[in-house]
This record gives C-alpha cells, sequence and structure tokens, in this order.
C-alpha cells in the first residue's frame, strides 16, 4: 500500500504539467512605440531615453516627501488594501493546497448491539492513514484554476500600487493646493496693507479738498475687494491644511509645511518624449494584463470539463475486534477506490461554460487594449500640457513685470496731480490679477506633474 501512495504521488505531480490553457502571449502593442508632447522634435531612433523611475524623483522639496511617507504609513485606505492582498493570497494558498492529496490518519471504534433478545455486543477498532477524494489534473483542470487564481492574487497587487499611486498624487495636489493659497493669502495681505495706507491718504487729502468724494469711494472698493480676498484664501487655507490630515491620517507636521511657493513647485522639468515601455508599469494595465492571464487560464479549466476525470480514495491500516490487538500481527487492512468520471451528456452545459470563458478572454483583451490606450492619451497630454505650462509660465512672468512697472507709473503720476486716482486703481488691479494668474498656473504646473506622476506609475 506505501507503493502505491508514493505511486499516486509521482502521478500527482506528472498529472500536474498538463494544461489545455492556450499559450499566453502578450498581445501586440496598439499605440506607437514613443510618446511625445505633440510638437517638440522627435528624438533620434538611437537616442536613449531614461524615463523617471522613482516618486521622489519628481516630488523633490523634502517637506513633500516627508508628508507622503507619513501618509504611505498611517493612511487607513491604504492599509485595508494591504490587508486585502493577505486575504486574497491566503485563498491562493487554499487553491494551490488543491493540488496535493490530502493525506489524515483516522481512528476510531464501533460499538453494535440489540436492544433485546441477545446480549452479545460487536465491537470494532480501527486506525488508518490515507488520502480522500484526490482528483487527479490529467487535464490541467486544477491546473489552469490555480493559475487564474494567481493571476487574480498579483491583480490585487496592482490594485493596492493604483491605491498607492492615488494616495500619493492626492498629497502632493494637496500640498501644493495649499503653497499656492499660502502664497494667494500673501499676496493679497500685502496688497490690503498698500490699500489700507492708500486709502489713508486718500481720506487726508479729501479732508484738505485737494480731492472728490469719488477718489475715496473708489478706494474704499478697491480696499473692501482685498480685505474680502484674504478672509476667502484664509479659510481655503484651514481647508487645505484638514486635507492633508485626513491623507496623512494624522496631525499635520507644522515643520512640512509649505513655506515658499517658488521652492514649493520647483520640480524638475519633464522629457518632451518618453518610451512606450513606460506604460506596461502602469497597474491599471498591469491588473487589465492580469485580467487577460487569468481568463486565459480559465479556458484551460473549461476544455478539461470536455474530459473524464479520476478521483481517487485510499487508505491503509489496522483493524480488530478487540483494542488490545488492534496492532498485533494479522490486523492489517488496506483500501483502495478509484473512481472514473467521464461526461457524456449535459445538455451542453459545459459547451457554454467554454463559450463563457472565450467570451471573457476576449473581453479581457479588449480591456487590456483600451488600458494600453487610455495610458498613452494620459501620457501624451501630460506631456504636452508641461511643455505648454512651461511657456504659458514664462510668458506670464513677463506680464506681472509689466504689471508691476504700469503701477509704479501709474501712482507716481497721481502723486504729480497729471493722472486720476482711477489710473491707479486700474494698473493696480492688472497688477494683482497678474500675480493672481502667475500662481495660478504654477499650481497648474505642479498639478500637471502629479497627473505625468500617475500616468507613468512611478513607485
Amino acid at each position: 500500500m506505501t507503493r502505491s501512495l508514493i505511486s499516486i504521488a509521482i502521478l500527482a505531480i506528472l498529472s500536474g504539467c498538463t494544461s489545455l490553457a492556450p499559450q499566453y502571449e502578450r498581445p501586440a502593442s496598439v499605440v506607437q512605440a514613443e510618446i511625445n508632447n505633440g510638437y517638440a522634435p522627435v528624438a533620434n531612433a538611437n537616442q536613449e531615453l531614461q524615463p523617471y523611475t522613482q516618486w521622489e524623483q519628481l516630488f523633490t522639496e523634502p517637506a513633500l516627501q516627508n508628508l507622503i511617507r507619513t501618509a504611505l504609513a498611517n493612511n487607513r485606505d491604504y492599509r485595508v488594501a494591504a490587508l486585502n492582498i493577505e486575504k486574497v493570497r491566503a485563498q491562493y494558498q487554499i487553491n494551490q493546497a488543491s493540488r496535493w492529496p490530502t493525506i489524515g490518519l483516522n481512528a476510531g471504534s464501533n460499538v453494535q448491539g440489540k436492544t433485546s433478545g441477545n446480549s452479545n455486543i460487536n465491537r470494532q477498532y480501527s486506525a488508518t492513514v490515507g488520502l480522500t477524494s484526490y482528483e487527479i489534473d490529467l487535464f490541467g483542470r486544477i491546473k489552469s484554476l490555480n493559475d487564474a487564481a494567481m493571476a487574480q492574487y498579483l491583480g490585487s497587487q496592482a490594485a493596492q500600487q493604483s491605491l498607492r499611486l492615488s494616495l500619493i498624487a492626492e498629497v502632493a495636489n494637496a500640498y501644493y493646493n495649499l503653497a499656492a493659497d499660502q502664497a494667494n493669502f500673501k499676496r493679497v495681505s500685502a496688497t490690503l496693507a498698500s490699500r489700507e495706507q492708500s486709502h489713508a491718504l486718500i481720506e487726508r487729502r479729501f479732508a484738505a479738498g485737494i480731492i472728490g468724494e469719488l477718489d475715496v469711494q473708489q478706494s474704499k472698493i478697491a480696499l473692501e475687494t482685498a480685505r474680502s480676498d484674504r478672509a476667502r484664501y484664509q479659510a481655503l487655507i484651514v481647508q487645505d491644511q484638514n486635507a492633508l490630515r485626513v491623507l496623512l491620517g494624522s496631525e499635520l507636521p507644522v515643520t512640512d509645511l509649505p513655506t515658499d511657493f517658488a521652492l514649493a513647485t520647483a520640480n524638475p522639468v519633464l522629457p518632451s518624449q518618453l518610451k512606450s515601455e513606460v506604460l506596461l508599469r502602469r497597474p491599471d494595465v498591469q491588473q487589465a494584463e492580469l485580467a487577460l492571464q487569468a481568463a486565459n487560464a480559465n479556458i484551460g479549466a473549461a476544455r478539461a470539463a470536455f474530459f473524464p476525470s479520476i478521483t481517487l480514495t485510499a487508505n491503509t491500516g489496522f483493524a480488530s475486534n478487540s483494542l488490545s490487538n488492534l496492532f498485533q500481527s494479522g490486523s492489517g487492512m488496506w483500501l483502495f477506490a478509484p473512481q472514473l468520471n467521464l461526461p457524456i451528456f449535459d445538455g451542453g452545459r459545459n459547451q457554454a461554460n467554454l463559450d463563457i470563458a472565450n467570451a471573457e478572454r476576449d473581453i479581457a483583451l479588449a480591456n487590456y487594449d483600451k488600458a494600453i490606450q487610455t495610458a498613452f492619451r494620459e501620457v501624451s497630454d501630460g506631456l504636452t500640457q508641461a511643455s505648454s505650462d512651461q511657456d504659458r509660465v514664462k510668458a506670464q512672468q513677463a506680464q506681472v513685470a509689466a504689471a508691476q512697472r504700469a503701477f509704479d507709473i501709474a501712482q507716481a503720476r497721481y502723486q504729480k496731480g497729471v493722472a486720476a486716482y482711477l489710473e491707479v486703481l486700474e494698473s493696480q488691479r492688472s497688477l494683482y490679477l497678474a500675480e493672481q494668474t502667475f500662481n495660478t498656473l504654477k499650481l497648474q504646473q505642479a498639478q500637471n506633474l502629479v497627473n505625468v506622476y500617475k500616468a507613468t506609475a512611478l513607485y
């Protein structure tokens, strides 16, 4: 009997080498080999394009890096994703165990007698070791199911990576929003102080009869507008800080708050072109490919259902009417019960299951192609936007300088009495809007960097 069990084990190992699943090959790419910003010169074919490989290479500000690391350590959603991976891993191990025989030790006794007429009592004792209902995987059905379970497990890991990307991106966006609102608050506070001084001067000139009430009221409008904007940005700063606290899962360290908007958004310049191979590291693309692999493996399981299956039950041990003689010579016993299941007629169930498996494989293939195309578009859009943002920020910076010069000239003309105060207000408003637009463009530039980070999947 021992030799039989060994033979069964060898047969189990050899049977696992067979699979009716189609040979998996990664689908051909449905996008071009290189991604560029749409109008930059195409690089030489021999040029080596080196993409960034880690999020620290894009988000270089130390305070932001500290916040991201804190979020990865404390965020509740990210913890749940990690625990879900452990759950799926355990499920895969359960599926993997089905490839091997379940061998156990059984011991028991059976006592039987009649309630009347005969006082004889029959006793039977046994102790056996063996395997129960083990299916020999002749046509790879169990192997295909295990391959599908492995793909699902790896897919859960990709889902965690997707959440990691989103978490890092959300922290970066919240940080940039806070930095921008702080910069706007600082700017409007300076504007408010300047307008308070100007309004006080205008009121004195009005009291002296030098100017009329119109200048006073125009100055008052500009003053209260700045005061209202200051209150708005003050509230936005608190909201930005609250958003960061939720993402971090802890209190917001004062030392990691942005102190300078220009420093916070001083990130590296993105390349104008990348190889489309970077798309394959995106977790959504990986999930799509793993779903395709799982669907491919399920075809093998559906095909195997058309073929016979063999289930084995076997044990060996001792049996005796007396417990004291249970392990004596002559009490040995064994059992070997193979069972063959051959599908003959099932009303088309197996064929329908195979059709479903093939359809699911085709759906998974379409989803994979769509994921690749979506990833390509997002990266291309990000690179194009990066080039556009760089040009717009440079132009807006020149506009701020021109607006500042115009305001200085208007103020000097008003003080000399050769211009109306309305000219000062208009030039001041233009400067205010130019500075605000500059900060908005810098924020958009930083947010686009976050979008490119997510699109290229830097872990």
